[in-house]
């Protein structure tokens, strides 16, 4: 295992291409502001990115912000090094952009692990509050910025259990009281500030993300899933620390990123869109099916049982909005995407 992350697998950019090439002429002559590009979400972005400009020769140009240059090129050298990317070093909080002559923004920073969110709520919260405002300040300041940022579910707080796939108009959100809820609360107060910034002629679009999965896919303890990715390649038992119940939909970061660059030019400016899936399993099922992909196939266990009669949380999207308004869809199903993961990873597991 090294720092390095290899270019991700060619079918998977191409997929990306040929559910987007309708919008890549929108971006001829873009010039691009990117955050969180060291990020899962942020990394599948800027190389799909770069995909689509060597392919399609579209005079794009991209400055990326990082904190640090160093780790950047040890992590992603074949993005860091390519001739259609400019890195500029700095702070989200703080960002000073080298030009004010950007078309489009993508903000994909001040996505925080648990442990953060958990020990250092207020360093995560203005992470996502003064990195968001100090991004929105600089749309406002040109004249018709697109500005993506990636959001999260986590905005409507606890998904009901009597509803199958949230939508977009549920007025339920997440409570700043709540700690568990703190980072939910921070983004959908995030997503305000850009939705007020389209009287002030920003194309601001909020892209709610849900459940992924895919290469790059943090195997750390951030993610469930990528927990049962983690024991199923070393080849151990897939151990969940509870019952298995909770009910989740997993969207593959090649249709994330498909989903992502279409929101930029083709969504609403000031609305919010869900980015996941509709087709929803339980943990322990999802963890059954990522065992199987290991031969022999693993054992799941989990600690607790489920209580007769228990009520399962959900967390599960509803993409009517994204499928009916911009023909957006999940064309790569869960299995699909288990095992394009399972197939990276046993290659390159960092």
């Amino acid at each position: 295992m090294t720092d390095a992350s290899p270019p991700l697998p060619a079918a998977d950019l191409q997929h990306v291409l040929d559910h987007t090439r309708h919008v890549w002429e929108d971006y001829r002559g873009a010039r691009i502001f990117l955050t969180g590009v060291t990020g899962f979400v942020g990394s599948w972005l800027l190389e799909t990115l770069v995909h689509a400009e060597s392919t399609l020769s579209l005079g794009i140009k991209a400055t990326v912000l990082v904190r640090d240059r160093a780790a950047f090129e040890r992590h992603l050298p074949h993005l860091a090094h390519s001739p259609l990317v400019r890195i500029h070093v700095g702070d989200v909080r703080m960002a000073d952009p080298p030009t004010h002559a950007f078309t489009h923004i993508v903000h994909c920073a001040s996505a925080s692990p648990p442990q953060m969110n958990a020990e250092r709520p207020d360093e995560v919260e203005e992470i996502i509050l003064r990195g968001s405002e100090r991004l929105i300040e600089e749309a406002e300041t040109g004249k018709g910025i697109r500005l993506l940022q990636v959001s999260s579910g986590s905005v409507y707080g606890p998904q009901p259990a009597s509803i199958e796939w949230l939508g977009e108009a549920y007025t339920g959100e997440a409570d700043a009281g709540e700690a568990a809820q703190r980072f939910g609360a921070a983004k959908r107060k995030a997503e305000r500030r850009g939705e007020a910034s389209v009287a002030r002629g920003v194309g601001f679009v909020s892209a709610r993300a849900f459940a992924l999965i895919g290469p790059r896919l943090p195997l750390n303890g951030q993610f469930a899933i990528g927990n049962f990715f983690e024991d199923a390649l070393a080849g151990r038992s897939i151990t969940l620390s509870g019952d298995g119940t909770p009910v989740r939909s997993w969207l593959y970061a090649a249709d994330l990123a498909a989903w992502c660059w279409t929101l930029l030019v083709r969504g609403e400016p000031g609305r919010a869109y869900n980015v996941g899936s509709e087709e929803a399993f339980t943990l322990w099922d999802a963890a059954q099916r990522i065992a199987a992909l290991h031969e022999p196939p693993l054992p799941v266990t989990r600690v607790t049982t489920p209580p007769p009669g228990a009520t399962s949380s959900r967390y599960v999207p509803s993409i009517a909005r994204a499928r009916d308004e911009l023909g957006l869809d999940v064309w790569i199903p869960f299995d699909d995407g288990i095992r394009r993961t399972w197939d990276w990873l046993r290659t390159d597991p960092t």
